[in-house]
């Protein structure tokens, strides 16, 4: 079958082809796009011979879709047709409905750096646990062993641009401290600032490290909700003393005795700000035991 019969035969049913699209979609799936050429094909639409490229191409004449957005993540590829080309952060928001914006890009949206980010963080939470885990006890000696080695940094890394996306996965936490807002003239899934800090402060890697989530704090101070922020961090129930790090930021930012009172609790345990903290260049801060590095 010719090409040109192929194109006449969709041009002739253009109306029946078309009428399978929604016209208040912004973008669609490739899965929803070969249904609706399988069903071109049933209905005879179409010829069975056509080819789904020459389907596609039919869709982007009769501007069904305008651009063509690819993801190509190591862990999963992502394709998404878009009936107006979109900005990167509408694409990147169309991963998934689920997926939110979070460490140093929520970090730029509230205006907590003077740097403009070139890694935007996207985080989809892991799935609920069948069963609830039950939260082990933790010792010195393992605190030790996790802290003086690299941290897991990801490599689920794509390019766009002058832009790195790095795909993250956190722990299930039914989004706690996420919002819906507007951002670049889209609506977008992004951590409030409260929980925009504790994800710094325990990942300060995705921040360009801890130097940078201390400016963070303070230019987040007079506008973050401390009592908030705490009953965060209790819900997201991390096994490492994380408030002991949170404590000793709120402190080194100038924050009030009150809003350090919120973390300053259970420091039993000597825990490091950051991971690979040499012994030469750290200094030890007996409020919070903890290990910080020499020039904060």
């Amino acid at each position: 079958m010719k090409n040109t019969s192929a194109q006449l035969k969709m041009e002739k049913n253009r109306e029946n082809i078309l009428s399978f699209f929604n016209t208040n979609a912004h973008f669609y799936y490739i899965k929803e796009l070969r249904q609706f050429y399988n069903e071109s094909i049933n209905k005879k639409f179409i010829y069975p011979s056509t080819t789904f490229n020459a389907f596609l191409k039919f869709l982007l004449n009769n501007k069904i879709y305008e651009d063509k957005i690819i993801f190509n993540f190591p862990s999963k590829k992502y394709t998404r047709y878009f009936v107006k080309t979109p900005n990167l952060f509408e694409a990147i928001q169309s991963i998934s409905t689920k997926a939110y914006f979070s460490h140093y890009t929520a970090v730029e949206y509230h205006n907590l750096t003077n740097n403009l980010p070139k890694t935007i963080f996207i985080n989809i939470e892991k799935s609920k646990p069948l069963k609830e885990v039950t939260k082990k006890s933790l010792s010195q000696e393992e605190i030790n062993k996790a802290f003086y080695m690299p941290p897991r940094i990801s490599k689920n890394l794509t390019i766009k641009g002058i832009y790195t996306i790095n795909l993250l996965q956190s722990k299930y936490s039914n989004n706690l401290g996420i919002i819906n807002t507007n951002y670049h003239n889209i609506n977008i899934n992004i951590t409030n600032i409260e929980r925009t800090l504790i994800d710094i402060t325990v990942s300060p890697y995705y921040c360009g490290g801890c130097y940078e989530v201390l400016n963070a704090y303070k230019k987040a101070k007079g506008r973050v909700n401390i009592k908030k922020m705490h009953e965060i961090l209790l819900k997201l129930d991390y096994i490492y003393p994380h408030h002991q790090a949170i404590g000793f930021y709120l402190e080194k930012a100038g924050y009030s005795e009150k809003d350090l009172s919120f973390f300053d609790y259970n420091k039993n345990l000597r825990f490091f700000i950051q991971r690979e903290l040499k012994e030469k260049n750290r200094k030890y801060s007996e409020r919070w035991n903890l290990f910080y590095p020499e020039f904060f």
